[in-house]
């Protein structure tokens, strides 16, 4: 039997002519198998934490000095977590907006994004501090039964019952 599952991918985006942040749609996978929360929640909250993890780089203070930081690009939060879940070789399969099957579960995950020129270096800590996770039961107008980060969704996720 199987648990499908629709996860979307928002970024939070700062909207020049209201100068509010708002969320927008990026990306929409469907899953077929594996669907329920102690299995793609799992997957999702895990992706993001290799998402985060960085090779130490080689950079020149203000001083001078030579020194290592560890820091992503979060101009697009998002490339960092579709590697790590492609990785993972999760069965997962990008549909569009209008094309969105029924599913038990809806999961959207929304990161901030910096919409305001170059590149922003940031670490680890914050990289997960700025993408928040929704679990919906059905679609996004069903039951919220999870909203938080990576590490809050593991462990609620490993012990998720649902209606059991």
């Amino acid at each position: 039997m199987s648990t499908p599952s629709v996860t979307i991918l928002k970024n939070l985006v700062l909207n020049w002519e209201s100068n509010q942040m708002e969320e927008e749609t990026i990306a929409t996978f469907y899953r077929h198998w594996d669907g329920y929360p102690s299995c793609h929640a799992i997957d999702i909250a895990n992706s993001l934490v290799v998402a985060s993890r960085t090779k130490p780089e080689q950079h020149i203070d203000f001083s001078g000095a030579s020194v290592e930081r560890d820091i992503l690009n979060n101009r697009n939060w998002c490339q960092h977590f579709l590697k790590a879940m492609c990785m993972a070789d999760a069965d997962i399969e990008f549909i569009g907006e209008d094309n969105v099957p029924s599913a038990s579960y809806t999961y959207v995950v929304t990161g901030a994004y910096d919409n305001f020129g170059g590149k922003v270096s940031i670490g680890a800590e914050e990289y997960l501090s700025r993408i928040n996770i929704k679990v919906y039961e059905g679609d996004e107008n069903g039951n919220l039964v999870f909203e938080g980060g990576a590490a809050e969704c593991l462990a609620w996720a490993d012990g998720y019952c649902g209606h059991c």
